[in-house]
């Protein structure tokens, strides 16, 4: 049987066969082809350029010979090449993040004065490709230099402050509930269909459709008494009344003396100027101003809203 099949295999087969599996070049590889591949990769050729030069030159062949002359030397990929650096990406993205350029089309100002002219879509893509997304610029209360200096030391000031004692505090503000919705936003629980269906649509009027003020406070105990302005605004005479009323109220239903506790409108807190996120009555207000439009029927009086903010 090994007789029959050494006599089938022919001396130039064998030949062939240890000519292709040692390290030599392939017969049908010149040395004119050799050098020219290595001329077109030395000069940054992409492989299909040579594929289409010499195509029964296979990419493997290609591959090899560049690994051979030119070792870890990275070759083109072909393609249009970039017009904008690697060191002018990393400035703009560096100028985006510190909010330098905030658009699209300052960007394409500073690229044109480096000599590169890109078209807005370009840049965009471009940005895209960095991870670089448009998002909605969140609105927050504005606070000046000065009142950050005031807010960090009001802090600093109270930071030692025990669980005890902020339950010596009475902490009082006011905040307006709108007829018609709330001057925030307002979510929705979709699957993604197009659709708008009636709960998924939050109705306005021009100015909320009017509204009134709500007085209250909260102490260690629980909520206090509050009072609802139907009509005008929160004057001086208004407050005193308030505070003759359902201050006093609470301070008796809840049997604390006004001696040994402190309200948050004295000058003894100084909260610093707009600051709600420091008061922490704002956790009252949030569920409070929503409560009232979760009824199955809409209030249609001032009065009638009144009503529903004292059941809640």
């Amino acid at each position: 049987m090994l007789g029959h099949i050494k006599k089938q295999i022919s001396p130039t087969f064998i030949t062939y066969f240890i000519y292709t599996s040692s390290n030599t070049i392939a017969p049908h590889l010149t040395s004119g082809i050799i050098n020219s591949i290595k001329s077109l990769l030395f000069n940054k050729a992409s492989f299909s350029a040579i594929q289409k030069l010499y195509p029964t030159i296979s990419l493997s062949t290609i591959t090899r010979h560049r690994k051979q002359y030119l070792g870890d030397v990275r070759i083109s990929k072909g393609g249009r090449p970039n017009k904008t650096s690697k060191s002018t990406k990393s400035y703009i993205a560096r100028q985006l993040r510190t909010d330098r350029l905030d658009n699209p089309k300052g960007m394409q100002k500073h690229l044109r004065m480096v000599g590169v002219d890109m078209s807005l879509s370009g840049i965009r893509k471009g940005l895209k490709k960095r991870d670089f997304n448009v998002k909605r610029k969140i609105k927050t209360n504005f606070v000046s230099k000065d009142n950050k200096a005031e807010r960090y030391a009001w802090a600093k000031k109270y930071r030692n402050y025990t669980l005890i004692d902020w339950r010596q505090w009475v902490i009082s503000d006011e905040t307006r509930i709108n007829m018609w919705g709330t001057d925030g936003n307002s979510f929705v629980w979709s699957d993604g269909d197009n659709t708008l269906l009636p709960h998924q649509m939050e109705p306005h009027v021009q100015g909320y459709g009017g509204g009134v003020m709500f007085r209250s406070c909260i102490t260690g105990t629980g909520p206090s008494y509050g009072t609802t302005i139907t009509d005008g605004s929160m004057d001086s005479s208004v407050y005193v009344d308030i505070l003759e009323t359902s201050s006093l109220d609470t301070l008796d239903y809840f049997d604390l003396h006004i001696k040994d506790h402190g309200f948050s409108d004295d000058t003894i807190m100084n909260w610093p100027a707009r600051s709600p996120d420091l008061n922490p009555i704002e956790h009252v207000w949030y569920p409070l101003i929503r409560r009232p439009n979760a009824f199955p029927t809409r209030f249609t009086t001032k009065e009638e809203l009144g009503q529903r903010i004292a059941t809640e």
